[in-house]
């Protein structure tokens, strides 16, 4: 008998998880944010000691990569005057919060140790200088390549991370 009711007992717990997607709440994706306009402001150093190099390949990469995804139909540099005249314009800036550098030899022969990393914090301000988003991003070079090849891994996560926020389909 204590048998029947194990599987009794199975069969109840298996459809009450069945039903769980159905019951629970769906989760819901925010609403994309709209802006057609955007100004890439110069990536801060912040308290943090980062070659000016790695500030303004990071700075340039970004540039390039919002560019390309083709979400904006103005993108503007740090101190374009003309970003004014734009109705619905975002600010994107761009503070570091920590930076290794590592050594590419001792990355490529070990490929456990000498990775370069950089940590930053990304904002996107209203016209009124409202938060509209804000996120903690890390690029790393870990195995092969250059040091400066954070840069990109840098740049690509920002604009990833932008493009999910305003993005309409994927990124060219």
């Amino acid at each position: 008998m204590a048998i029947r009711h194990r599987g009794f007992i199975r069969a109840i717990a298996c459809g009450c998880i069945a039903l769980l997607p159905a019951i629970a709440p769906a989760a819901t994706k925010p609403p994309k944010l709209h802006a057609t306009a955007i100004q890439i402001e110069a990536i801060d150093a912040g308290d943090v000691s980062i070659p000016a190099e790695f500030r303004l390949a990071i700075y340039e990469r970004l540039i390039e990569k919002i560019r390309t995804d083709g979400e904006f139909q103005k993108i503007f540099r740090s101190g374009d005057k003309d970003a004014k005249g734009a109705p619905d314009l975002v600010v994107l800036r761009t503070t570091v919060s920590r930076f290794k550098q590592g050594n590419q030899l001792q990355r490529e022969l070990t490929t456990v140790t000498g990775g370069t990393t950089v940590d930053v914090t990304t904002t996107v301000t209203a016209p009124d200088g409202k938060v509209v988003l804000t996120n903690d991003l890390s690029g790393k070079v870990r195995f092969f390549g250059e040091n400066l090849g954070v840069t990109n891994d840098m740049a690509k996560r920002i604009a990833k991370m932008v493009f999910a926020s305003y993005g309409t389909g994927t990124p060219h």
